[in-house]
C-alpha cells in the first residue's frame, strides 16, 4: 500500500535541494545478495515490486494497481487460468513496526472480496499480541523483514539472482509518489528536509524523510 503520507498546507513554501546537497543514488547495484541490510536499502514500491516478483516467481498470476489508491491490497494472486484470487498480500516498508489496525484493515478488505487467504510484509515486523491473534482468526500470514529474506533465499539460485538484479537496479531507494508514480525530489521547508512530488503544485503529496 501507498505510505504515510499528507499534503502541504496551503501557501507554505519549500525549496528543491540542489543536487549537489543530496545524498549520491547508486546507478549500480551494490547489492550482492539476499539480506534484511539489503531489504532496508529499497524504497516503498521497490518493495512493493520485489513482493510482486516474489510470487510470480512461485508461479501465481498478480495483478497489482500502478499507482493511486489501491484499496487496502497491493498484490492480488490467482493461480494461472483461474478467474478466483487465492490471497491478497499488504506491504508496508515503513521503518516503525506494524500494529493490530494494519492487519485488521487487510482482514476488513479480505472479508469485502470474499478472499480467504492474506499475507502481510511488514519490513520492520510487528507489534503487541492482538496483531498474531487478529492475524490467525482472519487468515493472514505475517512475514517480518527475516522471514521475507528466508522465503526469497528458498527459491533456486537463479530466481534468487533475477529478484536481486530487478531490485537493485537503477535507483532504489529515492521514495516514489504514491500518487503519480515518479520518483519524488529532495525538498526542504521551514521543519526541515522531505520528500516531495515532481509535479509540485499539480501534486502536494509529500513523504516524511523519517518513514
Amino acid at each position: 500500500m501507498s505510505p504515510r503520507y499528507f499534503g502541504e498546507s496551503a501557501g507554505s513554501k519549500a525549496d528543491v535541494i540542489p543536487p549537489a546537497q543530496r545524498a549520491p543514488v547508486p546507478e549500480k547495484p551494490e547489492i550482492n545478495s539476499w539480506t534484511l541490510d539489503a531489504l532496508k536499502q529499497l524504497e516503498w514500491k521497490r518493495f512493493e515490486l520485489l513482493c510482486v516478483g516474489y510470487y510470480e516467481a512461485m508461479g501465481f498470476v498478480v495483478k497489482t494497481v500502478p499507482h493511486g489508491p489501491d484499496g487496502g491490497i497491493d498484490a492480488t494472486l490467482y493461480k494461472a487460468g483461474l478467474d478466483v484470487p487465492v490471497a491478497v498480500v499488504q506491504c508496508k516498508a515503513w521503518s516503525k513496526p506494524v500494529k493490530v489496525e494494519q492487519v485488521r484493515a487487510l482482514a476488513g478488505v479480505m472479508h469485502e472480496h470474499k478472499v480467504r487467504r492474506g499475507v502481510f510484509w511488514s519490513l520492520s515486523g510487528y507489534v503487541g499480541r492482538p496483531v498474531k491473534e487478529s492475524a490467525d482468526r482472519a487468515g493472514i500470514q505475517l512475514l517480518d523483514g527475516a522471514g521475507i529474506v528466508e522465503r526469497i533465499c528458498a527459491l533456486d539460485q537463479y530466481k534468487q539472482a533475477t529478484l536481486l538484479k530487478q531490485a537493485f537496479r537503477g535507483d532504489y531507494r529515492t521514495p516514489t509518489c504514491a500518487a503519480c508514480g515518479i520518483k519524488m525530489v529532495e525538498r526542504k521547508g521551514s521543519a526541515g528536509a522531505f520528500w516531495g512530488c515532481q509535479n509540485y503544485p499539480g501534486c502536494k503529496v509529500r513523504l516524511s524523510r523519517n518513514v
